[in-house]
């Protein structure tokens, strides 16, 4: 069942121990979540990471009852509050399925064990949580610096899958636009090629 997931545990960290690994199975727990079913809440402590093994999530806050996407994530992809799920404190960040998603989730105390019984492991963590830092700093770069257009085709250069399976509205709150101006975007592109 965790195939995938440890596939992409042997390409992070092609030493780690099969007892490691055979512990990390131990801590996790599948869950499946509906289309629109949070997964985490914003304003209350997030205690698990999560793999995505099928599906869509996405990453949001409330700002005046609007939600503003921060990311997508897809399968194979960790995902999770992570500001929130280190320090312990509320979080900043929602977390919803888009379709129908699978998780492999970790909890916050199982991964304290792993790294308390398995110091390779924190090598691990570290790896994640820097991609997860990269995504972050990636996000805000572009934002500063890229117009919508530039924004939306890195977004579908990075990830092709956005266009076909995430709903237009969506796309727009995440790149900061309105709908309507999404659809002007994908008419320009669409006349360039």
């Amino acid at each position: 069942m965790f195939d995938s997931l440890k596939l992409y545990f042997r390409k992070l960290a092609p030493e780690l121990s099969q007892d490691a690994w055979n512990a990390f199975q131990k801590c996790l727990t599948v869950k499946r979540y509906k289309k629109g079913e949070t997964i985490s809440e914003e304003g209350r402590v997030n205690n698990i990471v999560c793999f995505i093994e099928e599906g869509i999530v996405m990453v949001y806050n409330l700002i005046d009852g609007k939600k503003n996407i921060y990311n997508f994530f897809f399968e194979h992809e960790y995902t999770g509050d992570y500001e929130s799920f280190l320090t312990r404190k509320p979080a900043n960040y929602g977390i919803e399925a888009i379709e129908d998603t699978i998780t492999f989730n970790l909890h916050y105390d199982g991964l304290q064990k792993m790294y308390a019984d398995f110091p390779e492991f924190e090598r691990v963590g570290r790896l994640v949580a820097e991609g997860q830092f990269l995504r972050l700093t990636e996000r805000n770069a572009s934002l500063l610096a890229e117009k919508p257009e530039d924004r939306y085709e890195n977004l579908v250069v990075a990830k092709p899958q956005v266009a076909q399976r995430v709903p237009q509205y969506l796309i727009a709150s995440y790149l900061g636009i309105t709908p309507e101006a999404l659809s002007r975007i994908r008419k320009r592109l669409v006349s360039k090629f």
